[in-house]
């Protein structure tokens, strides 16, 4: 079973870009090949066979199409759960964390006791089955990692509940010592998580102006930058979604103004790596290293 293959929707242009292009093209400027992408002017004119010179002189740009490239998958679902007994579990611990620090006082992250009490819970034996079985299948479709060699007890899940209710936030960070991280919201929320793009090198030479765009097929999501070299996106959560990603990326969780006064923003969020096979594993002499190597071992969201 692979991921589905979401196909890449086309912009949805605004008003004003739409008023100018008939301005320039006239009513039926639109009648391009599929996926042909011009910049309008009043020296060309929409033929038959396309563009048509009117001044040789004048402006001539050339007829291409965008071809975005150096994405990065993401895959985004449902879980088979009942998500409004999974939020009240969190409520419940959520609630026995020490209150007082705004930093930590909405999260289990940092309380290895009340984090841990949770695998207990019946219906997280059901999200911790169903959230290892779609990461292999990330895995092994999309990224074509070797996965036949594997049972679920090879796959590490380390899991962690938010229930954000104040003037809760998450400043940008990624996660380390894992493979794939992920969120699973358990109510719709006004508050998006923000992730923005790793391709530093485009980001320091940005060829557009950022504004929030909405596209066709990417429901609750704001892009911020042009198709194919975004700076950034913004997901605002909705029940029972979510999100799985590679670990490297960076992300927040941002303050939010005009905060209802009964607003709630419940997820769980996990970290995932797995058992990965050797080879070449035999040359020079063994040794067993545990007598020499003094380490804390420690975890990281």
């Amino acid at each position: 079973m692979k991921p589905p293959v979401i196909d890449t929707p086309r912009r949805v242009k605004n008003e004003s870009q739409l008023q100018h292009e008939e301005k320039v093209f006239g009513p039926d400027g639109n009648a391009l090949p599929e996926g042909t992408t011009i910049v309008g002017t009043k020296d060309y004119v929409v033929g038959e066979n396309g563009l048509e010179e009117i001044d040789p002189r004048g402006f001539q740009p050339a007829q291409a199409s965008i071809m975005p490239m150096f994405s990065t998958p993401f895959l985004r679902g449902t879980f088979n759960l009942n998500p409004q007994e999974v939020a009240q579990s969190v409520r419940d611990l959520v609630g026995k964390v020490e209150n007082g620090n705004v930093m930590t006082e909405y999260t289990t992250y940092f309380d290895e006791d009340i984090r841990t009490s949770m695998h207990e819970q019946e219906w997280f034996k059901s999200f911790s089955n169903q959230v290892k079985d779609t990461y292999i299948c990330f895995c092994s479709g999309t990224f074509n990692q070797p996965t036949k060699h594997l049972c679920r007890d090879d796959i590490h899940l380390f899991a962690w509940v938010n229930h954000y209710t104040g003037p809760h936030q998450h400043s940008t960070h990624n996660h380390v010592n894992c493979h794939m991280s992920g969120t699973y919201f358990l109510t719709d929320s006004i508050q998006p998580i923000k992730f923005t793009s790793p391709n530093f090198l485009s980001l320091a030479n940005h060829q557009t102006v950022d504004r929030d765009i909405e596209r066709e097929g990417y429901p609750n999501i704001v892009f911020s930058g042009v198709e194919g070299c975004d700076s950034e996106f913004s997901y605002y959560p909705v029940e029972n979604e979510f999100l799985l990603w590679p670990s490297y990326l960076n992300h927040a969780v941002e303050p939010i103004q005009n905060m209802p006064d009964d607003y709630e923003r419940i997820s769980i969020s996990f970290n995932l790596k797995h058992r990965l096979p050797i080879d070449n594993n035999e040359t020079g002499d063994n040794l067993d290293y545990a007598p020499y190597i003094e380490e804390t071992v420690g975890h990281d969201r």
